[in-house]
């Protein structure tokens, strides 16, 4: 089968080490790229990939990490299914809180706890006190049924 687009010539091994490095889960990575390779559809909608930049790899994000995976997915199947994500950057420890200088506080910084949601940034709660806003955090996650 002839690949809809052409490969630099260390390909195969530049991305297998990246998904390792990154820590995909997966037992047979290499037949997982083969698929990833000649894949032309969209797992979810059915629709042809536009370029090979339209491909996404669909998975479980864990601490910031690939998780396992799910399924290959177009660019607009791949936002659609994960309309919030907490943010990676952290200074407190946990996923998504960060310490922030604040010059009305009197402290001099503030946390907030911080997540994309459609596409946007957004500062979900602010609060001096860190503990408030980890608690604040964990119950946030609860509610919105955040697993990843």
């Amino acid at each position: 089968m002839e690949l809809p687009f052409k490969l630099r010539k260390y390909h195969k091994t530049e991305t297998i080490c990246k998904w390792k490095k990154a820590g995909l889960i997966h037992d047979d990575k290499d037949s997982l790229y083969n698929e990833y390779i000649y894949l032309t559809n969209c797992d979810l909608c059915g629709e042809f990939f536009k370029s090979s930049n339209d491909r996404h790899m669909e998975h479980e994000h864990l601490d910031g990490k690939y998780g396992p995976f799910r399924n290959f997915t177009c660019t607009s199947c791949n936002l659609r299914k994960s309309d919030v994500k907490i943010r990676t950057d952290n200074t407190s420890g946990y996923k998504g809180i960060c310490k922030h200088k604040c010059k009305s506080s009197k402290q001099g910084f503030i946390w907030e706890f911080r997540a994309v949601i459609d596409g946007k940034r957004k500062t979900i709660k602010s609060s001096i006190d860190k503990d408030k806003v980890i608690e604040f955090s964990k119950q946030w996650k609860i509610d919105n049924n955040y697993h990843t």
